[in-house]
């Protein structure tokens, strides 16, 4: 029998999955009401108010969810190898496996990062820094950045963020008509890391 508190989860989690469903079949989630999240989830509206304030709140707890997924999926990617090009190859491929199985997810961050209130921009913005500075933290130790100035590192470590964020919707699309492309995917994602590195190994700050 569940708990009080295993069922308070369970109600949370199915309106934030009926949220992220919405988006993943096309709707625009500034045009989702609560209420059609509750009836997708299966509760009533009144439900939806002891979990979240407004469609904003349960938002950015969509946004909290994935970034602290992420950084736990992605830090574990990287402790398997300390080989550069080997390490960003096993993280893209770690990374489009995961946008593969969560798809929903990622239609919702697409969405809301190009059109969503400031609030839950600034939101995504705030997890890919905090993905950006773990990532600096574990590319130090390698010789193409043991030079590198802290603020360089960071800069090159949130540029190889953003270009695997920015290019998920193309991932998306392209395994919608071919699930081959995924493959596809990891390769162009990982040229285009190579030249950040390539780019940083022979920059030198003022």
């Amino acid at each position: 029998m569940q708990s009080r508190e295993d069922k308070k989860r369970q109600t949370r989690k199915s309106l934030m999955d009926a949220a992220l469903t919405l988006t993943g079949n096309g709707v625009n989630f500034s045009t989702i009401s609560l209420r059609e999240v509750a009836k997708n989830a299966g509760v009533v509206p009144t439900s939806f108010y002891r979990h979240f304030t407004d469609m904003e709140e349960l938002g950015l707890n969509i946004v909290d969810d994935l970034g602290l997924i992420l950084r736990k999926l992605m830090r574990a990617a990287r402790q398997k190898n300390d080989y550069l090009d080997t390490l960003a190859q096993q993280s893209i491929e770690v990374y489009a496996d995961f946008v593969c199985e969560n798809m929903n997810y990622f239609y919702f961050m697409a969405q809301v990062r190009g059109g969503g209130t400031l609030v839950l921009r600034n939101a995504i913005r705030n997890e890919i820094k905090f993905i950006a500075n773990e990532l600096a933290s574990d590319l130090r130790p390698i010789s193409t950045f043991e030079k590198a100035s802290d603020s360089d590192l960071a800069l090159v470590s949130l540029l190889i963020v953003e270009a695997v964020f920015d290019t998920t919707i193309d991932l998306l699309d392209q395994i919608q008509t071919s699930p081959q492309q995924q493959q596809a995917y990891v390769e162009n994602t990982l040229k285009k890391l190579r030249l950040i590195w390539l780019g940083a190994s022979a920059w030198h700050s003022p």
